[in-house]
Formats: C-alpha cells, sequence, structure tokens
C-alpha cells in the first residue's frame, strides 16, 4: 500500500467518526457566559465526545467577556480538534488594536472597553492571551457545510479576502447563493434563518428537526447581546435542530 493510500484511508477514517459525531455550533457571543452555558445544556453539549464550532465574536458588549474566553479556552484544551475556533471581525479588531491606534478607535466604538474591563476584574492581561486568538482560524470546512463567521463573497472560501470572512454583510442581507452549505453568524436577524438557492427564506425555529441543506446558507446571529437570544445549532445524522436561550427563559 502506498504513503498516499494510507492517507486517503486515514482521511475516510476519520471522515467517517465525524459523521458519527454530534456538532454543536454556536456564534456571537459578545460575553453572554449565562446565555452560552444554558444554551449547551439544552442542546445537550458534551465535551467527552461531541463536536464544537464558534463562529467568532466571543467578546465585546456583554458583562462576561472574560469568562466567555475562559471557558472556551478550557475546552480548546480538552477537546482539542473538535474544538472549532474561527474569527470574528470583533476579535480581530482586538487582537489588532494592540498595534494599531486606528483599529483601536474603532474597537472602542463597539464596545471594546467592556472587555477591557473583564479581564482587568479578573487580574488577567489580555495582551498576554493575544497568542490564543491567534490560533483561530478565518474559516472551518467539512463534508457538511462551510462554517464561517460573517458569509462569503466568492463561492469557494479560499478565494475570499479575510475582510470578506469577517465583515461582508451581503449574504445576510439576500444576495443569491447556490453553493455549498454555507452557517454564519455577525448580521442580527430574528430568528435563526436558512435561505435556499432560489433565495426561499425559512426560519429554523426550536422545537424542529429539519433536514440538512446541502446547499444554500443559514443566519444563527440572533441578537443576544441586545436583548433577544443566543441561539445554538445542532448538526447530527443528518438533521439540524435549534436551541435557543433569551432572557433567563428556555426555548428548546
Amino acid at each position: 500500500m502506498s504513503f498516499q493510500s494510507k492517507i486517503n484511508k486515514k482521511d475516510e477514517r476519520l471522515a467517517a467518526v465525524e459523521l458519527l459525531m454530534k456538532t454543536i455550533v454556536v456564534t456571537d457571543i459578545h460575553g453572554c457566559l449565562e446565555e452560552l452555558e444554558s444554551v449547551w445544556a439544552q442542546a445537550g453539549f458534551d465535551p467527552e465526545t461531541d463536536k464544537l464550532i464558534c463562529l467568532g465574536d466571543l467578546m465585546d458588549r456583554g458583562p462576561y467577556s472574560f469568562g466567555v474566553f475562559d471557558r472556551f479556552r478550557s475546552l480548546k484544551r480538552k477537546m482539542g480538534e473538535r474544538c472549532i475556533m474561527i474569527l470574528g471581525n470583533h476579535d480581530d479588531m482586538m487582537m489588532n488594536s494592540f498595534y494599531d491606534q486606528v483599529v483601536y478607535a474603532r474597537w472602542m466604538r463597539n464596545q471594546g472597553q467592556t472587555t477591557l474591563d473583564s479581564f482587568e476584574e479578573h487580574h488577567c492581561d489580555l495582551e498576554k492571551q493575544l497568542r490564543w486568538f491567534y490560533e483561530m482560524c478565518s474559516y472551518y470546512e467539512n463534508d457538511d457545510a462551510i462554517f464561517v463567521h460573517a458569509g462569503l463573497v466568492h463561492e469557494k472560501p479560499e478565494e475570499n479576502s479575510l475582510h470578506d470572512l469577517i465583515w461582508d454583510r451581503e449574504m445576510a442581507h439576500g444576495r443569491q447563493y447556490d453553493g455549498k452549505l454555507v452557517i454564519f453568524g455577525h448580521t442580527e436577524t430574528e430568528e435563526v434563518t436558512y435561505r435556499s438557492p432560489d433565495s426561499t427564506k425559512l426560519q429554523l425555529l426550536p422545537g424542529e428537526t429539519y433536514e440538512l441543506p446541502k446547499q444554500g446558507c443559514i443566519n444563527m446571529d440572533t441578537g443576544c447581546v441586545y436583548g433577544q437570544k443566543l441561539s445554538a445549532l445542532v448538526i447530527e445524522n443528518g438533521t439540524i435542530r435549534v436551541y435557543q436561550e433569551s432572557h433567563g427563559e428556555h426555548i428548546s
């Protein structure tokens, strides 16, 4: 057996294991730690066996930025490659603000001070944690979907600039897209919403189970930090299901 054949067989085994693994996707937590823990509990998140994908924007605006960071840091250490951390625009602003005064000013306008205050409260030097954030990826792709913070401008994720991947809002605003399924956040929506290749919209409501689409896109940012709700999307056995937490009330 050739070396390449061995690699291919290993990839096939990994793909088979991932197919059986429950995947939980969250996005735009923005320091809302209590809602995050609650929605994970509703979804039955098990860090021993599940896969976790975070689409970015861990911090800023909400009250517990350090707590959210510390929770994901612990999970990444425990779960390794089963914990996928994707870069969001707020994460990127924070990282670059230490080296660029213009970016720092933009971060402050986007309530970056809440993050600095949260880290200071816990006697943690944010600048010393930057190496952890630099390990975040700009997107993640598996057999099911392309996972990204803001959306795609070009159908192939590798053809998009970092700015496209973390700032673009055209996909959320209805630009027609008929490529491989994209799951993203960044732009607030009332409910988790699927848009098909022909631009038909379908709200994915808690309590319902849906077949996992192969094409189109799903927007997951339901505006928790603005007083709405935090959503988790569970992908399992070719289906998807939404869990939500808002204002202390369970919606599932």
